[in-house]
């Protein structure tokens, strides 16, 4: 019995997902559960197991197409077994008032030609289809019954249509200077994500100078018996906790007409990628110690790079840091990640002098960029975060209390 191999459901939220790459071709022989294809949503890229045994009969949507949840992707043939009527237009796709009765019936095989007659589907539905060469057995049927209805065959060739529209096609101008490619799922959702924030949210950004003097030798100590060697971010995250306990309103976020107070701390640490940027969040930070901090960036953050989050491990941040001190900057505008209120930059260490006593001494200093959304955010509480996050950091022995 044929059975199709379809767009995984990888997270509540999924509606679509892009088909990044096959791991197998035509003609390949495959064990139930062997990987067969990579897929991403979002930022995250999982793989797709064979639903069955068998060998790959045909592969219905191609590298890089976006499709909707539970939509077929390819098929999984039995030895000797021949393939069902085939749909030559392209991807097999369903509308999203179809997907859950698609996934009902995924391994109810395709009928032959001469077999449309045990399909319930409506005269002028089969005509259509017939015209536009289309397998009515991809189609469920909103009709009674099931029966499949005109509008219903019209609505799968437009999806189809729209699938392969939007699915992107390396497009290079041979100018010798010039080279126009696709974005890849990830800075196609950055994009998207950065455009909506930036015109959602009215940012503003304040800066505070911080003396991280004793900040400095306090996670040399630290470091000179921990097991796991301390970052400053992990230092920064921790007082970030304390802070925002300070002022809950920097946790706070907007939907709609209501303000959302987030009673839990969901700290998002943003980790570069080579192709863009992933924000792992720690669930509850504000429960955890310094140690268990640290110990879940790092694990997070390797993870990351390694592609192997989930995609509950990147959803329901409430505030997040980005760190971009390691390529020596010295300020910057970090775009709040929505559904967030605010983003902390955080920047290069760097020497200068200051008075201290009465006298002049070297010290280490440290800007820090806070991004907010002045809908929720006023001014005057924005810069109360900052001195009680500047106050902690200053005096990092409150970072064990």
């Amino acid at each position: 019995m044929a059975v199709y191999i379809v767009m995984p459901k990888l997270g509540l939220t999924m509606k679509e997902g892009t088909l990044t790459k096959w791991l197998k071709k035509v003609g390949d022989k495959v064990s139930k559960g062997e990987e067969v294809a990579e897929v991403s949503t979002e930022k995250i890229t999982n793989v797709v197991e064979s639903p069955a045994d068998g060998i790959v009969g045909k592969i219905l949507v191609s590298e890089g197409a976006v499709v909707p949840v539970a939509t077929p992707i390819g098929i999984i043939l039995a030895e000797g077994e021949k393939l069902p009527v085939e749909d030559e237009a392209g991807p097999a796709n369903t509308s999203p008032s179809t997907v859950a009765v698609q996934a009902d019936r995924l391994e109810t095989p395709a009928v032959e030609k001469n077999q449309e007659k045990f399909i319930k589907a409506t005269p002028l539905a089969r005509k259509i289809a017939k015209e536009n060469n289309v397998d009515l057995s991809l189609i469920a049927g909103t009709g009674p019954g099931g029966r499949i209805t005109e509008e219903d065959v019209r609505k799968y060739i437009e999806n189809k249509l729209n699938v392969k529209k939007d699915s992107p096609a390396v497009v290079e101008e041979d100018t010798g200077s010039v080279k126009k490619v696709p974005m890849d799922n990830m800075r196609r959702v950055i994009a998207e994500r950065m455009k909506n924030s930036w015109n959602s949210a009215p940012h503003v950004t304040e800066n505070i100078k911080v003396d991280v003097t004793e900040l400095v030798k306090f996670r040399e100590e630290l470091n000179k018996f921990a097991d796991e060697k301390f970052t400053y971010t992990d230092l920064i995250a921790k007082a970030c906790v304390l802070a925002i306990k300070r002022n809950p309103v920097i946790n706070w976020s907007i939907e709609g007409e209501y303000i959302i107070q987030h009673e839990k701390i969901n700290l998002g640490i943003a980790v570069a990628l080579e192709n863009g940027l992933i924000v792992p969040v720690i669930k509850d930070a504000g429960s955890k110690s310094l140690t268990e901090i640290s110990k879940m960036i790092k694990d997070l953050s390797a993870r990351a790079r390694e592609n192997r989050l989930s995609p509950e491990e990147i959803k329901d941040g409430t505030f997040t840091i980005t760190n971009l001190g390691m390529y020596g900057i010295d300020s910057f505008t970090p775009i709040i990640n929505p559904p967030e209120s605010a983003i902390l930059g955080v920047n290069t260490i760097y020497k200068e002098p200051a008075v201290v006593e009465d006298s002049i001494s070297i010290r280490q200093v440290m800007m820090l960029s806070l991004s907010f959304d002045h809908r929720l955010i006023d001014g005057a509480t924005a810069a109360k975060f900052l001195m009680d996050l500047k106050r902690i950091l200053e005096n990092p022995v409150m970072l064990a209390l």
